[in-house]
Protein backbone atom coordinates (compact mmCIF):
# COMPACT_ATOMS: atom_id res chain seq x y z
CA UNK A 1 0.00 0.00 0.00
CA UNK A 2 1.49 3.34 -0.53
CA UNK A 3 0.31 6.72 0.82
CA UNK A 4 -2.23 7.29 -2.47
CA UNK A 5 -4.13 4.11 -2.30
CA UNK A 6 -7.01 5.80 -0.06
CA UNK A 7 -7.04 8.39 -2.54
CA UNK A 8 -6.79 6.26 -5.79
CA UNK A 9 -9.73 4.16 -4.78
CA UNK A 10 -11.65 7.01 -4.89
CA UNK A 11 -11.05 8.34 -8.43
CA UNK A 12 -12.19 6.80 -11.32
CA UNK A 13 -9.27 7.12 -13.71
CA UNK A 14 -8.48 4.36 -15.85
CA UNK A 15 -4.60 5.13 -14.57
CA UNK A 16 -6.14 3.98 -10.72
CA UNK A 17 -6.39 0.49 -11.06
CA UNK A 18 -2.80 0.13 -12.43
CA UNK A 19 -1.25 2.42 -10.34
CA UNK A 20 -2.97 0.60 -7.22
CA UNK A 21 -1.53 -2.51 -8.51
CA UNK A 22 2.44 -1.41 -8.90
CA UNK A 23 2.41 0.71 -6.27
CA UNK A 24 4.81 3.19 -5.32
CA UNK A 25 8.80 2.77 -6.77
CA UNK A 26 11.34 0.48 -4.45
CA UNK A 27 14.61 0.27 -4.61
CA UNK A 28 14.83 -2.08 -7.60
CA UNK A 29 13.90 0.27 -9.91
CA UNK A 30 17.25 1.44 -10.71
CA UNK A 31 16.65 5.06 -11.64
CA UNK A 32 14.83 4.97 -7.84
CA UNK A 33 17.49 3.03 -6.34
CA UNK A 34 18.59 5.47 -3.62
CA UNK A 35 15.10 7.87 -3.31
CA UNK A 36 13.87 7.77 0.46
CA UNK A 37 10.18 7.17 -0.43
CA UNK A 38 9.20 6.01 3.06
CA UNK A 39 7.71 9.56 3.88
CA UNK A 40 6.17 9.15 0.32
CA UNK A 41 4.35 5.87 1.53
CA UNK A 42 3.70 6.75 4.91
CA UNK A 43 1.91 9.82 4.68
CA UNK A 44 -1.88 9.62 3.96
CA UNK A 45 -2.57 11.79 0.83
CA UNK A 46 -5.01 14.15 -0.05
CA UNK A 47 -5.95 16.61 -2.39
CA UNK A 48 -4.48 20.09 -2.10
CA UNK A 49 -6.96 23.20 -2.37
CA UNK A 50 -5.93 25.79 -4.30
CA UNK A 51 -4.80 29.25 -2.53
CA UNK A 52 -5.97 32.66 -4.09
CA UNK A 53 -3.20 34.76 -5.57
CA UNK A 54 -3.02 37.50 -8.16
CA UNK A 55 -0.07 35.82 -9.95
CA UNK A 56 0.05 32.96 -12.70
CA UNK A 57 0.19 30.03 -10.24
CA UNK A 58 0.15 26.40 -10.25
CA UNK A 59 -1.61 26.06 -6.49
CA UNK A 60 -3.40 22.90 -5.42
CA UNK A 61 -2.42 21.23 -8.68
CA UNK A 62 -4.45 23.81 -10.95
CA UNK A 63 -3.34 26.13 -12.84
CA UNK A 64 -4.36 30.06 -11.93
CA UNK A 65 -4.24 33.62 -13.69
CA UNK A 66 -3.29 32.41 -17.11
CA UNK A 67 -2.25 35.91 -18.45
CA UNK A 68 -3.42 37.46 -21.60
CA UNK A 69 -0.40 37.71 -23.37
CA UNK A 70 0.49 39.07 -27.25
CA UNK A 71 1.93 35.74 -29.40
CA UNK A 72 0.34 33.57 -26.29
CA UNK A 73 -2.95 31.50 -26.88
CA UNK A 74 -4.32 28.67 -24.79
CA UNK A 75 -5.15 25.91 -26.46
CA UNK A 76 -8.41 23.24 -25.78
CA UNK A 77 -7.00 20.97 -28.85
CA UNK A 78 -5.88 17.42 -28.34
CA UNK A 79 -2.94 16.15 -27.64
CA UNK A 80 -0.77 15.58 -30.64
CA UNK A 81 0.03 11.68 -31.65
CA UNK A 82 3.74 12.45 -30.74
CA UNK A 83 2.48 14.54 -27.64
CA UNK A 84 0.31 11.49 -26.77
CA UNK A 85 3.06 9.26 -26.85
CA UNK A 86 5.04 10.93 -24.66
CA UNK A 87 3.43 11.26 -21.65
CA UNK A 88 2.59 7.45 -22.20
CA UNK A 89 5.91 7.34 -21.86
CA UNK A 90 5.98 9.10 -18.59
CA UNK A 91 3.14 7.37 -17.00
CA UNK A 92 4.25 4.04 -17.73
CA UNK A 93 7.51 4.66 -16.48
CA UNK A 94 6.85 3.49 -13.19
CA UNK A 95 4.31 3.33 -10.05
CA UNK A 96 4.60 6.96 -9.66
CA UNK A 97 4.00 7.80 -12.97
CA UNK A 98 1.04 5.95 -13.21
CA UNK A 99 -0.17 7.90 -9.61
CA UNK A 100 0.11 11.04 -10.91
CA UNK A 101 -1.87 10.17 -14.46
CA UNK A 102 -4.40 9.15 -12.12
CA UNK A 103 -4.67 11.87 -9.66
CA UNK A 104 -4.17 14.83 -12.21
CA UNK A 105 -6.02 17.78 -11.13
CA UNK A 106 -5.10 19.91 -14.39
CA UNK A 107 -3.89 20.03 -17.87
CA UNK A 108 -2.81 23.18 -19.58
CA UNK A 109 -1.98 23.76 -23.11
CA UNK A 110 -0.12 26.74 -24.55
CA UNK A 111 0.96 27.73 -27.51
CA UNK A 112 3.72 30.72 -28.20
CA UNK A 113 2.63 31.92 -32.30
CA UNK A 114 5.19 31.90 -34.89
CA UNK A 115 7.59 34.61 -34.53
CA UNK A 116 6.26 36.17 -30.93
CA UNK A 117 8.40 37.04 -28.31
CA UNK A 118 6.88 35.88 -24.20
CA UNK A 119 7.89 35.83 -21.54
CA UNK A 120 6.04 33.79 -18.72
CA UNK A 121 6.85 33.97 -14.57
CA UNK A 122 5.19 30.75 -13.05
CA UNK A 123 4.75 30.64 -9.42
CA UNK A 124 4.59 27.46 -7.33
CA UNK A 125 2.30 28.13 -4.28
CA UNK A 126 2.91 25.82 -1.62
CA UNK A 127 0.25 22.83 -0.65
CA UNK A 128 -1.13 22.57 2.83
CA UNK A 129 -0.09 19.99 4.99
CA UNK A 130 -0.47 16.43 3.84
CA UNK A 131 -2.18 17.30 0.60
CA UNK A 132 -1.08 16.89 -2.89
CA UNK A 133 -1.62 18.61 -6.10
CA UNK A 134 -0.81 16.72 -9.52
CA UNK A 135 -0.39 18.79 -12.70
CA UNK A 136 0.47 19.01 -16.58
CA UNK A 137 2.02 21.54 -18.89
CA UNK A 138 1.98 21.41 -22.43
CA UNK A 139 4.01 24.10 -24.53
CA UNK A 140 4.26 24.34 -28.03
CA UNK A 141 6.55 26.97 -29.48
CA UNK A 142 5.84 27.59 -32.84
CA UNK A 143 8.08 28.19 -35.89
CA UNK A 144 10.80 31.21 -35.05
CA UNK A 145 9.46 31.94 -31.68
CA UNK A 146 11.21 32.95 -27.96
CA UNK A 147 10.11 32.05 -24.93
CA UNK A 148 11.48 32.96 -21.52
CA UNK A 149 9.75 30.44 -18.98
CA UNK A 150 10.54 31.66 -15.29
CA UNK A 151 9.20 29.03 -12.03
CA UNK A 152 9.74 30.23 -8.80
CA UNK A 153 8.73 28.19 -5.43
CA UNK A 154 7.00 29.39 -2.27
CA UNK A 155 9.34 28.75 0.40
CA UNK A 156 6.47 29.19 2.99
CA UNK A 157 6.57 27.11 5.99
CA UNK A 158 4.41 24.52 6.37
CA UNK A 159 4.37 21.71 9.54
CA UNK A 160 4.25 18.53 7.87
CA UNK A 161 4.50 17.01 4.30
CA UNK A 162 3.24 18.27 1.58
CA UNK A 163 3.78 17.69 -2.75
CA UNK A 164 3.72 18.82 -5.81
CA UNK A 165 4.68 17.24 -9.07
CA UNK A 166 4.07 19.03 -12.50
CA UNK A 167 5.03 17.34 -15.92
CA UNK A 168 6.32 20.00 -18.36
CA UNK A 169 6.43 19.19 -22.23
CA UNK A 170 7.93 21.24 -24.88
CA UNK A 171 7.54 20.98 -28.47
CA UNK A 172 10.52 23.42 -30.20
CA UNK A 173 9.62 23.55 -33.79
CA UNK A 174 12.31 25.26 -36.22
CA UNK A 175 14.21 28.18 -35.60
CA UNK A 176 12.75 28.89 -31.93
CA UNK A 177 14.77 28.82 -29.03
CA UNK A 178 13.46 28.83 -24.97
CA UNK A 179 15.48 29.76 -22.21
CA UNK A 180 13.69 27.99 -19.17
CA UNK A 181 14.68 28.96 -15.41
CA UNK A 182 13.71 26.83 -12.75
CA UNK A 183 14.53 28.30 -8.63
CA UNK A 184 13.24 25.89 -6.47
CA UNK A 185 13.54 27.30 -3.07
CA UNK A 186 10.46 25.40 -1.37
CA UNK A 187 9.44 24.86 2.31
CA UNK A 188 11.57 21.89 4.48
CA UNK A 189 8.65 19.42 4.28
CA UNK A 190 7.52 19.73 0.70
CA UNK A 191 7.94 16.92 -1.77
CA UNK A 192 8.83 18.64 -5.18
CA UNK A 193 8.72 16.15 -8.66
CA UNK A 194 9.21 17.91 -11.42
CA UNK A 195 9.04 15.72 -15.26
CA UNK A 196 10.33 17.73 -18.00
CA UNK A 197 10.15 16.01 -21.41
CA UNK A 198 11.66 18.50 -24.70
CA UNK A 199 11.68 17.77 -27.87
CA UNK A 200 13.69 20.20 -30.49
CA UNK A 201 13.41 20.78 -34.23
CA UNK A 202 15.32 21.84 -36.55
CA UNK A 203 17.65 24.44 -35.71
CA UNK A 204 15.59 25.10 -32.19
CA UNK A 205 17.99 25.87 -29.26
CA UNK A 206 16.74 25.08 -25.40
CA UNK A 207 18.83 26.40 -22.54
CA UNK A 208 17.81 25.10 -18.77
CA UNK A 209 19.26 26.80 -15.81
CA UNK A 210 18.01 24.82 -12.57
CA UNK A 211 18.45 25.26 -9.35
CA UNK A 212 18.10 23.26 -6.11
CA UNK A 213 18.16 24.95 -2.99
CA UNK A 214 14.17 23.79 -0.91
CA UNK A 215 12.14 20.56 -0.09
CA UNK A 216 12.74 18.07 2.02
CA UNK A 217 12.88 15.63 -1.28
CA UNK A 218 13.04 16.70 -4.85
CA UNK A 219 13.02 14.54 -8.12
CA UNK A 220 13.68 16.23 -11.40
CA UNK A 221 13.26 13.73 -14.54
CA UNK A 222 14.83 15.56 -17.62
CA UNK A 223 14.79 14.15 -21.29
CA UNK A 224 15.96 16.32 -24.01
CA UNK A 225 15.53 15.11 -27.59
CA UNK A 226 17.23 17.15 -30.37
CA UNK A 227 15.52 15.62 -33.17
CA UNK A 228 16.10 18.21 -36.07
CA UNK A 229 19.85 19.40 -37.32
CA UNK A 230 21.18 21.94 -36.01
CA UNK A 231 19.21 21.82 -32.59
CA UNK A 232 21.02 22.21 -29.47
CA UNK A 233 20.82 22.23 -25.75
CA UNK A 234 21.99 23.64 -22.74
CA UNK A 235 21.68 22.57 -19.00
CA UNK A 236 23.00 24.01 -16.17
CA UNK A 237 22.78 22.90 -12.82
CA UNK A 238 23.25 23.53 -9.01
CA UNK A 239 21.96 21.65 -5.83
CA UNK A 240 22.76 22.56 -2.72
CA UNK A 241 21.64 20.13 -0.01
CA UNK A 242 22.43 20.05 3.59
CA UNK A 243 20.21 18.44 6.61
CA UNK A 244 18.51 15.73 5.45
CA UNK A 245 17.32 16.58 2.45
CA UNK A 246 17.70 14.54 -0.81
CA UNK A 247 17.62 15.84 -4.21
CA UNK A 248 18.00 13.76 -7.16
CA UNK A 249 18.43 14.93 -10.90
CA UNK A 250 17.74 12.14 -13.67
CA UNK A 251 18.58 14.16 -16.75
CA UNK A 252 19.19 12.55 -20.75
CA UNK A 253 20.04 14.13 -23.94
CA UNK A 254 19.60 12.14 -26.83
CA UNK A 255 21.10 13.01 -29.84
CA UNK A 256 18.10 11.77 -32.17
CA UNK A 257 19.30 13.34 -35.45
CA UNK A 258 22.98 14.08 -36.59
CA UNK A 259 24.65 17.41 -36.55
CA UNK A 260 23.11 18.76 -32.99
CA UNK A 261 24.82 20.20 -30.28
CA UNK A 262 24.62 19.60 -26.23
CA UNK A 263 26.26 20.51 -22.79
CA UNK A 264 25.64 19.60 -19.28
CA UNK A 265 27.25 21.31 -16.14
CA UNK A 266 25.98 19.88 -13.10
CA UNK A 267 27.50 20.88 -9.43
CA UNK A 268 26.01 19.27 -6.15
CA UNK A 269 27.29 20.60 -3.15
CA UNK A 270 26.68 18.59 0.26
CA UNK A 271 26.52 19.22 3.59
CA UNK A 272 25.10 17.77 6.92
CA UNK A 273 23.24 13.95 6.13
CA UNK A 274 21.84 15.37 3.26
CA UNK A 275 22.04 13.47 -0.18
CA UNK A 276 22.08 14.04 -3.67
CA UNK A 277 22.04 11.90 -6.62
CA UNK A 278 22.83 13.36 -10.65
CA UNK A 279 22.35 10.90 -13.45
CA UNK A 280 23.28 12.46 -16.68
CA UNK A 281 22.62 10.81 -19.93
CA UNK A 282 23.95 11.61 -23.32
CA UNK A 283 22.81 9.21 -26.34
CA UNK A 284 24.35 9.91 -29.42
CA UNK A 285 22.81 7.50 -32.07
CA UNK A 286 24.38 5.84 -34.91
CA UNK A 287 23.49 7.81 -37.91
CA UNK A 288 23.43 11.20 -35.54
CA UNK A 289 27.13 11.22 -37.29
CA UNK A 290 28.95 15.10 -36.86
CA UNK A 291 27.35 15.74 -33.13
CA UNK A 292 29.04 17.33 -30.25
CA UNK A 293 28.64 17.02 -26.55
CA UNK A 294 30.39 18.53 -22.97
CA UNK A 295 29.47 16.87 -20.06
CA UNK A 296 30.76 18.48 -16.77
CA UNK A 297 29.86 16.96 -13.48
CA UNK A 298 30.98 18.20 -9.95
CA UNK A 299 30.36 16.96 -6.37
CA UNK A 300 31.51 18.51 -3.12
CA UNK A 301 30.90 17.00 0.09
CA UNK A 302 31.14 18.92 3.02
CA UNK A 303 30.31 16.37 5.88
CA UNK A 304 31.86 13.52 6.95
CA UNK A 305 27.76 12.11 6.71
CA UNK A 306 27.08 13.53 3.16
CA UNK A 307 26.65 11.45 0.09
CA UNK A 308 26.61 12.21 -3.77
CA UNK A 309 25.94 9.35 -5.96
CA UNK A 310 27.24 10.66 -9.54
CA UNK A 311 26.44 9.01 -12.73
CA UNK A 312 27.32 9.93 -16.05
CA UNK A 313 26.73 8.29 -18.79
CA UNK A 314 27.55 8.90 -22.13
CA UNK A 315 26.59 6.37 -24.95
CA UNK A 316 28.40 7.17 -28.56
CA UNK A 317 27.35 4.84 -31.65
CA UNK A 318 28.24 7.38 -34.22
CA UNK A 319 31.94 7.48 -35.29
CA UNK A 320 32.03 11.37 -36.34
CA UNK A 321 31.58 13.00 -33.43
CA UNK A 322 32.93 15.46 -30.54
CA UNK A 323 32.70 14.81 -26.90
CA UNK A 324 34.09 15.45 -23.74
CA UNK A 325 33.16 13.98 -20.24
CA UNK A 326 34.35 14.88 -16.75
CA UNK A 327 32.51 14.19 -13.12
CA UNK A 328 34.70 14.80 -9.78
CA UNK A 329 33.86 13.94 -5.97
CA UNK A 330 35.85 15.23 -3.34
CA UNK A 331 35.87 18.34 -0.74
CA UNK A 332 37.29 21.40 -0.27
CA UNK A 333 41.00 21.85 -2.18
CA UNK A 334 43.84 22.16 0.52
CA UNK A 335 46.01 23.91 -1.80
CA UNK A 336 43.16 27.00 -2.55
CA UNK A 337 42.32 27.22 1.38
CA UNK A 338 45.99 27.35 2.00
CA UNK A 339 46.12 30.43 -0.44
CA UNK A 340 43.04 32.62 1.37
CA UNK A 341 44.59 31.26 4.65
CA UNK A 342 47.80 33.11 3.45
CA UNK A 343 45.99 36.00 2.71
CA UNK A 344 44.73 36.75 5.97
CA UNK A 345 41.59 34.69 6.14
CA UNK A 346 40.54 32.69 8.55
CA UNK A 347 39.95 28.50 8.08
CA UNK A 348 36.14 28.63 8.77
CA UNK A 349 36.09 31.96 6.23
CA UNK A 350 38.30 30.34 3.79
CA UNK A 351 36.41 27.09 3.58
CA UNK A 352 33.04 29.18 3.15
CA UNK A 353 34.50 30.88 0.43
CA UNK A 354 35.82 28.22 -1.47
CA UNK A 355 32.17 26.87 -1.20
CA UNK A 356 30.80 29.89 -2.45
CA UNK A 357 33.00 29.57 -5.52
CA UNK A 358 32.13 26.71 -6.29
CA UNK A 359 28.11 27.26 -6.25
CA UNK A 360 29.16 30.88 -7.99
CA UNK A 361 30.43 29.09 -11.40
CA UNK A 362 26.61 27.92 -12.17
CA UNK A 363 24.52 30.85 -10.41
CA UNK A 364 26.92 33.29 -12.68
CA UNK A 365 25.34 31.91 -16.02
CA UNK A 366 21.72 32.92 -14.78
CA UNK A 367 20.85 35.13 -18.05
CA UNK A 368 17.78 36.56 -16.10
CA UNK A 369 18.76 39.09 -13.54
CA UNK A 370 16.20 39.38 -10.94
CA UNK A 371 16.20 35.57 -10.38
CA UNK A 372 20.12 35.31 -10.01
CA UNK A 373 20.13 38.41 -7.36
CA UNK A 374 17.42 36.15 -5.68
CA UNK A 375 19.96 32.66 -6.11
CA UNK A 376 22.89 35.02 -4.77
CA UNK A 377 21.01 36.08 -1.89
CA UNK A 378 19.48 32.95 -0.93
CA UNK A 379 22.89 31.40 -1.42
CA UNK A 380 25.21 33.30 0.98
CA UNK A 381 22.33 33.05 2.97
CA UNK A 382 22.91 29.00 3.36
CA UNK A 383 26.37 29.66 3.65
CA UNK A 384 28.43 30.06 6.53
CA UNK A 385 30.02 33.77 7.12
CA UNK A 386 27.96 34.76 3.84
CA UNK A 387 27.79 38.28 5.07
CA UNK A 388 31.81 38.33 4.76
CA UNK A 389 32.04 36.81 1.60
CA UNK A 390 29.73 39.32 0.23
CA UNK A 391 32.16 41.79 1.00
CA UNK A 392 35.40 39.76 0.04
CA UNK A 393 34.23 38.51 -3.25
CA UNK A 394 35.14 41.49 -4.90
CA UNK A 395 38.44 41.23 -3.81
CA UNK A 396 39.46 37.67 -3.49
CA UNK A 397 40.13 35.81 -6.77
CA UNK A 398 39.91 32.19 -6.00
Amino acid sequence: MSGFSEWLADVKDVHAPEALAVGLPTKRVESWKYVPTRGLARTTWQPANPKATEQFALTGGQFVNVPATDGLTVSDTALTASEQKRIDGINQAHGFGLTQAALENARLTLTVQKTASVVLNLHHLANQANSAGFSTLLIRVEAGAQLTLVEQFESTDVDTANLSSLRCLMTLERDSSVTHVRFQAANTAAHVFSNLDIECGENASYRLQTIEFGSKLARNDIYIALAGREASASVNGLAITNGSQYHDTHLAIDHVVGETNSEMTFRNMVDGKGEATFNGRVLIRKDSQRSATEQSIANLLLSESARVNPKPELEIYADDVTASHGCTVGSLNKTELFYLKSRGLSEADARAFLQYAFAEKIVEEIEHPDIRELVETQLLGELKHGELIAELKESVDV
